[in-house]
């Protein structure tokens, strides 16, 4: 026995031995990901279509593009952080990760949880020998990136609050350069804890792009003016001062976290690694607190910056049109780190497309990508139920199923009514709905009913139909459904087709039995009373403000 035992350690040894040498040599992966940051980046900037990538300056994103390849059509699986990220790390459509396919990974004891089986790819790349090890947000099971001890944030985590940290301080300059000399810090101790030579992924996750962040920040920190957006924001949403402060805000937060990843490329510079690591910059959904935006399978919710750079393996100032998936990140680490993708991954590796040797990038890729959503927040509509979406992105198209179309898919209106029986027991106040707190939603909050901003509100807020069809170069916004034009007809019945193949391969819960298994437990709370409005409480409130 104990000679059986001693041949079984050697055997281990010799193993682990070989997988660390054989990782010794795989690139090291910086992965920086922003909370709720769409696709805004100024080498987005397209002097043919106004944007607020005209105004935004992100110079350490646009050299990662120009020295890797960047996509111009990256979508998350879906448009809300836990399962857009569960999805990531599991390289699986958002629908097949249980409990992580909806936001705080809800589920109810006694039920099997699909997510326990699922593994991902950094725990794939620590047993071949990685040092492993993220910052801030993780917003899926922390052992899913070996524990709460690779969370390095001992240097603190006030950068996930910068405007509000950077306009407290005397000097503007001074508080910004201290928030990103904690990001440096961060990193460092990461980088400490790694055995000599030994490669390392890094998942850097901010969340100072995530709401909220302070009113006035983007012109004041950034000198972004507001008023430089005018003409340039998406039309379904207001041109107006309130609105476009709060997207130079945004876009401002959204500069912080490319000043971090300048920080990242100077550490990685200063160590000698920079040549040897996968850098990738990218957001887990679109904009927050606007309509259409996070929450929304329309391209300002699903789309996504997305450039990597690797030298010598990837081309340089190679641009992608085709539509990419987030979970084809996935396979793509694993392939380049000298390893088999999982077989139950869906996504696709992106190394031949990036390749400078391959000649026509786009054929090599499926050229689709699937999005979709369930819940977000429970409270959004009666009885905690969500609001199932499905959607098929193509170059040429957008094709969506909302399998409940007399659900709301914000929120029950009106917007401005506190709930009967909200979580927590706390009557009054505003209420939590599938759109962030935000100016701009306060905006639509108190000129609900408002003939001035009808079109604006049935854009964002009002019942949609069951199926959704958009020409992407007629309507790059989405805002005219021809899902019932019968010059499309053919084009919806092959989408439609499409889209459920690949959904009843990935044996979405949505589309099978009887298709409601996201609208009870384990999915969903069985609580019939939860996200009703409080009509009557509304109706109070508004005849105290008329007295007054």
């Amino acid at each position: 026995m104990t000679h059986k035992r001693i041949l079984v350690g050697f055997l281990l040894a010799f193993l682990a031995f070989s997988t660390r040498a054989i990782a010794a040599d795989a690139p090291n992966i910086v992965f920086a990901f922003a909370d709720d940051l769409g696709r805004y980046a100024s080498a987005y900037a397209d002097p043919n279509a106004p944007s607020p990538n005209d105004v935004i300056h992100t110079p350490f994103f646009d050299r990662i593009a120009a020295e890797g390849t960047r996509f111009d059509c990256a979508l998350v699986s879906a448009p809300s952080c836990t399962p857009s990220r569960a999805a990531i790390v599991s390289g699986q459509h958002f629908f097949r990760n249980g409990s992580h396919s909806q936001l705080h990974h809800p589920w109810m004891k006694g039920f099997d949880d699909p997510w326990d089986e699922v593994r991902g790819f950094p725990l794939m790349l620590q047993a071949s020998g990685y040092h492993i090890g993220w910052s801030y947000k993780m917003h899926i099971s922390e052992d899913r990136m070996g524990g709460k001890d690779r969370n390095y944030r001992k240097h603190g985590s006030r950068f996930n609050t910068f405007s509000q940290n950077v306009m407290r301080a005397d000097d503007t300059e001074a508080g910004k350069q201290e928030l990103l000399e904690e990001v440096r810090g961060n990193f460092r101790s990461f980088l400490a804890d790694r055995n000599d030579k030994q490669p390392f992924y890094y998942w850097f996750n901010p969340t100072n792009t995530h709401r909220s962040w302070v009113q006035g920040s983007g012109k004041k920190i950034w000198g972004i003016e507001p008023d430089s957006l005018k003409g340039k924001l998406p039309p379904f949403l207001p041109d107006n001062e309130i609105v476009r402060e709060d997207f130079a805000d945004y876009l401002g937060e959204a500069q912080a976290f490319d000043a971090a990843v300048g920080i990242l490329l100077e550490e990685l510079t200063a160590l000698g690694e920079l040549e040897n690591t996968i850098v990738v910059v990218s957001g887990d959904h679109g904009a927050p607190g606007f309509p259409r935006g996070k929450c929304n399978l329309y391209d300002f919710g699903t789309q996504v910056p997305l450039a990597i750079r690797w030298p010598k393996h990837v081309a340089e100032g190679r641009v992608i049109q085709s539509p990419v998936s987030l979970l084809d990140l996935a396979p793509t680490f694993l392939e380049a780190a000298g390893l088999q993708a999982d077989e139950r991954m869906d996504g696709q590796s992106l190394l031949a497309a990036m390749n400078a040797e391959t000649r026509d990038p786009e054929e090599v890729l499926r050229g689709t990508a699937i999005c979709g959503r369930e819940n977000h927040v429970n409270e959004s509509r009666p009885g905690g139920l969500p609001y199932p979406m499905r959607a098929i992105r193509t170059g040429e198209y957008l094709y969506i199923v909302n399998f409940a179309p007399d659900r709301w898919p914000v929120a029950q209106p009106p917007l401005a009514a506190p709930l009967t029986n909200p979580i927590g027991g706390k009557k009054g106040g505003s209420r939590r709905m599938d759109l962030d707190f935000s100016p701009t939603r306060d905006f639509f909050e108190l000129n609900e009913g408002d003939e001035t901003i009808a079109e604006w509100w049935r854009l964002g807020f009002d019942l949609r139909p069951a199926e959704e069809l958009y020409v992407i170069a007629d309507d790059p916004h989405q805002m005219l459904n021809v899902a019932d034009d019968v010059n499309f007809a053919a084009v919806k019945s092959q989408l439609r087709g499409q889209l459920l193949a690949e959904l009843n391969r990935g044996n979405d819960p949505r589309v099978i039995d009887d298709g409601k298994a996201f609208d009870r437990p384990p999915y969903a709370p069985d609580t019939p009373e939860r996200g009703v409005p409080d009509i009557e409480a509304l109706r109070k409130e508004d005849e105290k403000a008329d007295v007054n």
